[in-house]
């Protein structure tokens, strides 16, 4: 009786390790990627661009850089772009550094109903420095157009401004009227 006691122990960690389900992970594997002309046609976007902010992102496991565009292939039509990746690599994602210009090759990614632009090392998004084939293969680019709305801001701040103005020295004028 006192031995059968003492297995009960032993039979439920065996049981427990038998029936708790492993916690899934994942490593990077890629096949290597195709030619610079093929990625360019079956990327949803293709540009160069100065990694100007990496952040943390709200997506699981992952980062957020922000882009300001130099050249576009495809897929885009701002100066500006935001590009989810992995946080390192064993999550496929890649190393961007703030202030380096990159080629991007770039896929859509669906996340909880919104669609991003997403790039991984599974792609051929590399340093520009170390691009020169690619750039060879795909040509050249285009100059993305600078928005206009960065020039109506700044009317719309020296607009507000005005108004301001124009009320402080209008209030003036009034109690200056009103004492009289």
């Amino acid at each position: 009786m006192k031995k059968s006691v003492r297995m009960i122990p032993f039979v439920l960690l065996v049981l427990l390790v038998v029936f708790v389900k492993p916690i899934p992970t994942a490593a990077c594997s890629c096949m290597a990627p195709p030619p610079a002309d093929i990625a360019l046609s079956q990327a949803t976007a293709v540009f160069s661009g100065k990694a100007i902010e990496v952040k943390k992102s709200k997506l699981d496991n992952g980062k957020t850089i922000h882009f300001k565009v130099g050249e576009i292939w495809k897929g885009l039509d701002s100066a500006t772009v935001s590009v989810f990746t992995g946080n390192d690599s064993a999550s496929c994602g890649i190393d961007f550094a703030v202030g380096k210009e990159y080629l991007v090759y770039a896929h859509t990614l669906d996340w909880n109903g919104k669609t991003i632009l997403s790039t991984t090392l599974c792609d051929r998004t590399a340093e520009i420095a170390n691009a020169a084939n690619d750039l060879a293969l795909i040509g050249e680019g285009q100059i993305p157009e600078q928005t206009p709305t960065s020039q109506n801001n700044l009317y719309y701040l020296y607009a507000g401004i005005l108004v301001i103005i124009g009320g402080v020295v209008g209030l003036f004028i009034w109690k200056r009227l009103k004492k009289r």
